[in-house]
């Protein structure tokens, strides 16, 4: 079985004004900004979605990524399996050696498109490594629309403690409303 990886991480939701607070509250460092466009795929009867798994096909920059993510476990994090493709459809045998309930006769087709511009900066924090992501983005499906702003702060290195700390600080500066929901979630949420 192809070996994931773990992605830890907390997510708030926030305003304009928040975002541009956490930004200004933060030392100097390179800031990437970029547009991305993930189409989320599932079966019919959303199978994936039902086992714990959501799919997407990323694009930015002229390249794509196929992802894979499971759950959330029980130490707050998710593994996430990351190939990258060279079209917007996903590559079925790359999930053979996932734990998804897939098979090669699979049908997926897209189920909605999540358009995001990602503020991007790099942070050090007690020992660890965090990437600050501030995702400006609308998720669609048919015409139905969920808008939102939300921050992640994602574990690259060092000690899970190191995102609370991080997270307490901005606290100080920014409303941040702690969130659970994923991309995926809303996704299906506006399918519902």
């Amino acid at each position: 079985m192809t070996t994931p990886n773990r992605e830890i991480e907390l997510k708030f939701l926030l305003d304009a004004a928040a975002a541009q607070a956490v930004l200004a509250a933060l030392p100097p460092g390179e800031t990437v900004v970029k547009d991305l466009v993930a189409i989320y795929y599932d079966t019919a009867d959303h199978a994936l979605s039902r086992a714990g798994f959501g799919l997407r096909v990323r694009r930015s920059a002229g390249k794509r990524v196929q992802t894979l993510k499971s759950a959330l476990g029980e130490d707050g994090g998710r593994d996430e399996w990351d190939w990258p493709v060279t079209t917007d459809e996903p590559d079925l045998a790359l999930l053979a050696t996932t734990p998804a309930p897939v098979s090669p006769d699979t049908v997926l087709t897209p189920q909605f498109t999540v358009r995001s511009r990602r503020t991007i900066r790099l942070v050090q924090e007690g020992g660890g490594a965090i990437e600050l992501v501030i995702d400006d983005a609308e998720v669609s499906a048919g015409n139905r629309r969920d808008a939102f702003l939300e921050l992640e702060l994602e574990l690259m290195s060092g000690d899970p403690a190191d995102l609370a700390r991080l997270a307490e600080r901005l606290s100080r500066v920014a409303t941040l409303t702690p969130s659970s929901v994923t991309k995926a979630e809303r996704g299906f949420a506006l399918l519902r």
